[in-house]
Parts: C-alpha cells; sequence; structure tokens
C-alpha cells in the first residue's frame, strides 16, 4: 500500500468538493500525496505550462490543508485520528506558509489552537489531535516531574540552582534539523509535552504518548528530536497504549548515544523498553520512569551535574494508576451513564444578539487615508529636521 493510500484510508476527513472537482493534477514526483485529490490534465507536446497551471499544481494539497484549519476552527470537521497524516510536499508547504501570511486571523488561530507537525524528509504534514487519555496521562505525568523538580529546586547548591531553571513548556514548537547540508532545512514538531532549561535553546526531554496510528511512528520521532537537535535533546520519552483487545502499556525511552566504526564516530539514537502494564491490566514490575538533573539540558549545560544524586522517578505502579484514571475519563460512555445539568422545562435559553461584521465602504477608506496624512503631517511638524516640500505643507498662522 502506498503512503498515499494509507493516507486516504487511515483518514477520516474528506477534501473539500471544490478541490475535488479541480482540474489540475500535482505533476508526478516521489513527493506523498493523495489519490482522492487527483483528476488529471494532459498537455500537449507543444503546449507549455502557464504560471497559473505551476502555481494551482504547486498549491493544490496547500489548499486542503488551509481548508482542514478552516473547518477545524469551525468546527466543521466531526474526528481526525488523533495522528493524521496529511501528505505534502515542501513547495506545497512553502506556499502553505506564505497563504497563512496573507490571513492573519486564520494564522493567528493556527498558531495559538492548532498543534501540527511538519516533516519535510517525508513530506507530510501531521495533525494532532490528542483525546482525553492523552491530555490526562500527560498532565499527571507532568505535575509528577514537576514536583520533584520543585523539591530539588528548594536545596542549595549547584542541583537547587539548575533545577530552579528547568520549566514545563509543553507542546512548544520545537524546530530541527532536517538536513546534515541544509542548516535552513527544517522539520517542525509540537510534541505531547517537554521540559527546558531558560539557558538551552533545546528541550532536555520531550515526551510522546501514542497508541494506534502513532506508535510505529515514535522511532522516527527520535530521531528527528535527538539527531535534529545535535543531541541538545537528551532524552525522548515514549509512553504506548494499547487501544483494542490488550491493556498492555509500555514505557520507552530514547537517548543519543555516540559509537565508533573504525575512525568514523557516530550519533545515533538507542532504545530501552519496558512493559508498564500487563495484558490483564496489573502493574508490572518494571523500575517504572527514571531521569537525572542531566536529562534536562544539553551536555554543555550539565557537565557539573554528573555526578548529583537527585533523581526524578515514578514507579510502574503510579504510572498505572495515572493510566487507568485517564481511561476512565476517556471511556465512551453512552451520555445516560455521565451526570449533566438539565434545564427546566419551559426555560428559554437567551442568547447574545449577534453583532454584524463593520464594513468599510471605498469613501471611508478614502476619509481615514486622509486622516492619517493629516495625523502624519501634524507629527513632522514637530520634527526638527522636517522640510516641508509645498506650501500647503507649512502651518497656517
Amino acid at each position: 500500500m502506498s503512503n498515499s493510500e494509507e493516507w486516504s484510508r487511515r483518514s477520516h476527513t474528506t477534501p473539500p468538493q471544490s478541490y475535488l472537482d479541480s482540474p489540475l493534477t500535482p505533476p508526478p514526483t516521489d513527493e506523498l500525496r493523495s489519490p482522492q485529490l487527483t483528476k488529471e490534465r494532459h498537455f500537449s507536446s507543444d503546449e507549455a505550462k502557464s504560471p497559473r497551471d505551476v502555481e494551482g499544481e504547486q498549491s493544490l494539497q496547500a489548499r486542503v490543508v488551509i481548508d482542514t484549519f478552516e473547518s477545524i476552527r469551525s468546527g466543521r470537521v466531526p474526528y481526525l485520528d488523533p495522528w493524521t497524516r496529511i501528505p505534502l510536499g515542501v513547495e506545497q508547504y512553502d506556499y502553505l506558509l506564505q497563504e497563512l501570511e496573507k490571513d492573519t486571523v486564520l494564522r493567528s488561530y493556527v498558531e495559538k489552537d492548532i498543534r501540527y507537525d511538519y516533516n519535510r524528509c517525508r513530506g507530510e504534514i501531521i495533525f494532532r489531535m490528542p483525546t482525553t487519555l492523552h491530555e490526562l496521562l500527560i498532565s499527571k505525568v507532568v505535575e509528577d516531574i514537576v514536583a520533584q523538580l520543585n523539591t530539588v529546586s528548594s536545596s542549595i547548591g549547584r542541583a537547587g540552582r539548575f533545577a530552579r531553571g528547568i520549566e514545563h513548556v509543553g507542546s512548544s514548537t520545537v524546530s530541527l534539523s532536517a538536513s546534515d547540508s541544509d542548516p535552513t532545512a527544517l522539520s517542525k514538531r509540537q510534541p505531547d509535552a517537554s521540559f527546558r532549561h531558560v539557558d538551552a535553546e533545546y528541550p532536555g526531554v520531550v515526551i510522546e504518548v501514542s497508541y494506534s496510528q502513532k506508535r510505529k511512528d515514535l522511532p522516527y520521532l527520535a530521531d528527528d528530536y535527538l539527531l535534529g537537535s545535535d543531541g541538545s535533546i537528551r532524552m525522548m520519552i515514549g509512553l504506548d497504549v494499547e487501544y483494542l483487545g490488550s491493556q498492555k502499556a509500555t514505557l520507552s525511552v530514547w537517548r543519543p548515544q555516540y559509537t565508533s566504526k573504525g575512525e568514523q564516530e557516530e550519533l545515533r539514537v538507542v532504545q530501552t523498553e519496558q512493559v508498564i502494564r500487563n495484558e490483564d491490566g496489573t502493574p508490572s514490575s518494571g523500575p517504572g520512569l527514571s531521569l537525572r538533573l542531566h536529562d534536562f539540558a544539553n551536555e554543555e549545560l550539565t557537565e557539573d551535574l554528573r555526578h548529583e544524586a537527585q533523581k526524578i522517578s515514578i514507579s510502574s505502579e503510579k504510572l498505572c494508576a495515572y493510566l487507568a484514571n485517564a481511561e476512565r475519563f476517556n471511556s465512551r460512555l453512552p451520555p445516560t451513564f455521565r451526570s449533566k445539568h438539565r434545564v427546566k422545562a419551559g426555560v428559554i435559553k437567551r442568547r447574545r444578539s449577534e453583532t454584524p461584521p463593520v464594513t468599510i465602504t471605498s469613501d471611508d477608506e478614502a476619509r481615514y487615508q486622509k486622516e492619517e496624512e493629516r495625523a502624519a503631517k501634524r507629527v513632522a511638524l514637530h520634527d526638527p529636521e522636517y522640510e516641508p516640500r509645498s506650501g500647503s505643507d507649512s502651518p497656517s498662522g
């Protein structure tokens, strides 16, 4: 199955009909694309593509992503997988960013309320639509880590000073190198959680929760985080939850490691994995999650912390309790099984009336422009270096 067919199968959204009906087709390339968007247009050997044709081909998939942004903002998307991948080549992604620059309202909403990654190597955009399970599990793990960091930060000495500089920075965007030869080629990631020291460019620890579609992408995420930051990100924690037919849950940790092959030194990512909850839902006997202070920032900032004894740890039992609590909130119980307030019969719910949008006419624009020009002149006349270009600019006596 091709990548584009996989996207089409796994995504529950239907591209807008206006794009399905477009006569334009992106040219055959190695980039990922969706088969639903394909409607071919053939050019004869003596017919050149116009600039409009070329622009249309490059922008087609980007327009689908923009429409998805708009749909999410307006609430018209009924469901997206927590990890929805959409093919989008580099040129198409650049076009997407240019279009967002033109629409400041949509851009502001996307930056504030939509979580997405862009994988430049694979040529795809990934929508992150976390479930209640994701959010609750992450929040409990983060609360536990923050509480232990606060305890360390209250101490005196190097460990306390360093811990006071660490903050949970949530899903803040992480820009990562996607090419060893081109420093401007960057991928974009927004992890489920991350911790960064105030003096560090990158977070030291990132956390990802996964199940189903996202599971097989975790090793590639680890490569992006750890190698794309040149090892500045010291640890990626992966919490993987079986969603159907099993209660098994695993904890994986990825770290950067230098290895030598002859005279060649390599930076690679190594993984350790442990089961934290068995198939039957019982906690395992594994050690759980363990971090050291030097995991929270790059080596240059933590050289003097290597021998500090403080650990941040969460047992398997605690992780299982956090997971079970998140699952209870995420359970798909019928509405009749959950409590809610009901309005008394006959009560009318009075909503505010919608204020009509303000429309600006051409006469208004001309008037505003004249007012701005007059204001600029008044400011300039108080500038000692200002010289009027005509008598009309001089103040009247």
